[in-house]
């Protein structure tokens, strides 16, 4: 049971506050403890609504709620789309990762071919060549050797 003072009531009917005051003397509205209740005012006046500014209050609430709704789903639309973006830049870092894990074996390949043939030459040159050569085999080993 909601209590209400006579000047709420008085706001809540559109009325004023003696012709309130005059219904509760004549015994149409009943009061509590100096208050006016929600369920004689309900008696008295059938016709009127006494829930307009709880109405007005769970209007806002179902607004508010909406309003949150409608950002959480533009949220998790922000957050798919960006997703799908880094999916994309993943998949398209890994394909030219393996491209060039491809072109690095190639030159593993083309290191290990070079110093091959250098040791085949170095048996067939003559001896004042045979110290550049080996500073030439020595360079690709470690350059080889840094992959």
């Amino acid at each position: 049971m909601i209590k209400l003072s006579v000047s709420q009531a008085a706001r809540k009917l559109g009325v004023s506050r003696a012709q309130i005051q005059v219904q509760i003397n004549s015994g149409k509205l009943q009061t509590h403890e100096g208050y006016v209740t929600t369920d004689s005012i309900r008696l008295a006046y059938p016709k009127i609504n006494l829930h307009l500014e709880q109405d007005k209050h769970i209007q806002k609430m179902q607004q508010i709620k909406a309003n949150a709704m409608f950002k959480t789903c533009a949220a998790d639309t922000v957050k798919q789309e960006n997703e799908q973006m880094l999916i994309s830049i993943i998949t398209s870092l890994k394909s030219k990762l393996y491209k060039e894990e491809l072109k690095n074996e190639h030159y593993v390949m083309v290191f290990e071919e070079l110093d091959s043939r250098l040791y085949v030459l170095e048996k067939c040159c003559h001896a004042q060549d045979k110290e550049p050569l080996h500073k030439l085999q020595y360079w690709i080993r470690n350059q080889s050797s840094l992959n």
